[in-house]
């Protein structure tokens, strides 16, 4: 695994004190600012005209409203009457103009000429003294004048006409004459007097209270520049902060991130170490617990038994049987009655003796705890009586060899089944990483 990890970079938080003291800064300005207006507002109330001089300019402001809309109205209606009198005019110089038309080819200006020349043609032709081509030619003068005539008659009906339309502008413009008179103006002109007498002297009242507001709007207009400092301010950090959090977070994801593959490379070492562990325990060949347990047996119920030298078994595990130091507890058969053995061999002496010790033997027979537990292992009968010892070592013997003539096939099956159990643990190893 690797020792070599980066080290923690640390993020400094924004300060914010710089920026909370210059707020407060601003703040007391901001307060001095309505302190000074609060002031100049007192002074505005302070600047006002007398309540007589008000009401008095306010009744006149009243007056004022309803004469200039009595005037509003009289201009509508002069307006409308001056409208009628352009139409009208109109209308009658179109009929002046048509009168032009009928009578402008002609140096008769009325019926009454045309009649008399009518009749003084008549006379001559009546007296017989006229020749014939100056009785014909009268004659057709005659029957002009009096188709002109049937003109003129239609002159005379436009000449009645307009004479109409003269009279009705002359009765138009006396109405707007009556419209909007004189003491209407009169009032207002003297209203507006008064208005501007009262403004006069309260002039210096209002220039002071002028002055004032201006000043009043320059301190509202310092007052939310100061807002916008603190906005700005604030703003500023806030960006800073935005900053740091990102940065944080960042450096949280690096750090999880490193975390994260050292978690990982630690389990792969420890996939690997398990790997091995199991490889090196499935290379131990197979039965070796066993077989050394049969050898510790072996030397315990024979005490003439040597161990084969060749055999490496007990240097790679160790039997829960040691014929000499082994010292586990176990629970005993009923039938069978544990005493402290006296390390002797099962076979002495004289048969005076021997028989002697063998009805002592038979009748309190015993077998080291450890012994039962480890036959019991290997499934072999437990000699309940010193004539079952023979057996007993058979047995043993020949599960000995059974298990060494197996022990070399189990032990490749063994590495076999490591092997694909570590090859699951690599597949699955892959497919976390992935």
């Amino acid at each position: 695994m690797s020792n070599v990890t980066r080290g923690k970079k640390f993020i400094k938080r924004p300060d914010d004190t710089p920026m909370k003291k210059e707020i407060e800064n601003l703040k007391s300005d901001i307060k001095n600012l309505d302190s000074t207006a609060a002031e100049i507002n007192a002074s505005l109330d302070r600047l006002k005209l007398d309540s007589a001089t008000v009401e008095k300019r306010k009744a006149l402001q009243g007056e004022m409203k309803e004469i200039i809309a009595k005037q509003s109205a009289f201009k509508t209606e002069r307006s409308a009457i001056q409208s009628q009198i352009k139409n009208v005019e109109e209308q009658m110089k179109r009929k002046i103009a048509e009168i032009q038309r009928l009578t402008g080819k002609t140096s008769f200006r009325s019926v009454a000429e045309i009649d008399a020349r009518v009749k003084s043609l008549e006379d001559l032709i009546g007296s017989g003294d006229l020749k014939l081509a100056e009785e014909r030619r009268y004659v057709k003068e005659m029957t002009s004048l009096r188709k002109l005539r049937k003109d003129f008659a239609e002159v005379d009906a436009q000449q009645s006409s307009i004479d109409n339309d003269k009279k009705k502008i002359t009765e138009l413009k006396e109405q707007v004459g009556k419209i909007g008179n004189r003491e209407i103006q009169s009032r207002f002109e003297t209203i507006q007097k008064e208005l501007d007498e009262i403004n006069t002297s309260s002039k210096s009242i209002y220039d002071q209270r002028s002055q004032l507001m201006d000043k009043r709007s320059e301190l509202r207009k310092l007052k939310d520049s100061k807002y916008d400092q603190i906005r700005k301010l604030k703003s500023d950090f806030d960006v800073e902060f935005t900053k740091f959090k990102e940065q944080l977070s960042e450096e949280k994801k690096k750090r999880d991130a490193e975390w994260k593959a050292k978690q990982e490379e630690e389990k792969q070492i420890k996939r690997k170490e398990e790997a091995q562990k199991k490889l090196e325990e499935a290379s131990v060949p197979a039965f070796a617990s066993e077989i050394n347990e049969i050898h510790g047996l072996l030397s315990y119920f024979d005490p003439s038994y040597k161990k084969p030298q060749k055999s490496i078994l007990a240097n790679v595990t160790n039997s829960s049987f040691d014929a000499k130091t082994n010292i586990r507890k176990v629970e005993m058969p009923e039938d069978v009655v544990v005493l402290k053995k006296e390390q002797q061999s099962f076979y002495e002496g004289s048969a005076t003796k021997k028989s002697k010790k063998k009805n002592t033997r038979s009748k309190n027979f015993t077998v080291e705890p450890d012994v039962i537990v480890s036959l019991s292992n290997l499934a072999i009968p437990l000699p309940v009586k010193s004539e079952d010892v023979v057996k007993t070592i058979e047995t043993l013997k020949s599960t000995l060899r059974a298990l060494e003539e197996k022990q070399d096939e189990q032990t490749q099956k063994n590495i076999e089944k490591a092997k694909e159990e570590i090859a699951k643990l690599n597949e699955e190893a892959n497919v976390e990483g992935a």
